[in-house]
């Protein structure tokens, strides 16, 4: 917990050109992320390429960590407005379309947010951001659990939560293989990561 307090935003900026000085060298942090990757990324480089100077980066940023950990956090809360709940939940729906529109929208999502496979690589380079992987899914299992639950009276909680929890741990290794993999197999990857899900899901709904 040390570590990671350590890779903490110093202060949430209350003023409005503080909020927007900080919002423009997250903004920048990201299009360097997505240019050089997490290696070369620094916090120099990243002041010389937002124009301000490096005193003001540490002014909210105590390394480069918090910048990453502080993106990453923003990716978290942006991906758990993705997952539409009522469309799982509803037993009429099409599992495997719903399942399939998933995986095809976050991969859409991720490649096109701000930093985004930059933003995941980093999420598994640093422990000190991995707490926001875990949170973040543990949330996600949670909302996944009870959509279940309401798709099928017989499911008990218990198994959802359990079910959840294996469906999104290994939905997330998936898409980061196929975001790390040659651009010609993500596509495979990912036919092949929906069918075996949506065989899961359908035994265990049924």
């Amino acid at each position: 917990m040390a570590t990671a307090r350590k890779a903490q935003l110093r202060s949430t900026p209350q003023q409005g050109r503080s909020r927007e000085t900080v919002d423009h060298i997250l903004a920048t942090a990201a299009d360097l992320l997505a240019e050089l990757g997490i290696d070369a990324f620094n916090t120099n480089l990243l002041a010389e390429r937002a124009d301000v100077r490096v005193r003001t980066v540490y002014r909210y940023f105590p390394n480069k960590v918090a910048i990453l950990r502080e993106l990453a956090r923003r990716l978290a809360e942006a991906w758990a407005t993705w997952f539409d709940d009522a469309a799982l939940a509803d037993p009429h729906t099409d599992l495997r379309e719903v399942w399939s529109g998933y995986v095809a929208d976050f991969v859409t999502r991720v490649a096109s947010f701000p930093g985004g496979l930059g933003i995941r690589a980093a999420l598994h380079s640093l422990p000190e951001l991995r707490e926001i992987e875990v949170e973040d899914t543990r949330r996600l299992a949670s909302r996944l659990a009870r959509a279940l639950c309401a798709r099928s009276a017989t499911l008990e909680p218990r198994r959802a939560r359990l079910a959840s929890a294996m469906l999104l741990e290994t939905a997330i290794a998936m898409l980061d293989a196929a975001f790390t993999g040659p651009r010609s197999r993500r596509k495979p990857l990912l036919d092949e990561l929906v069918e075996m899900q949506v065989a899961y899901l359908e035994r265990l709904l049924a």
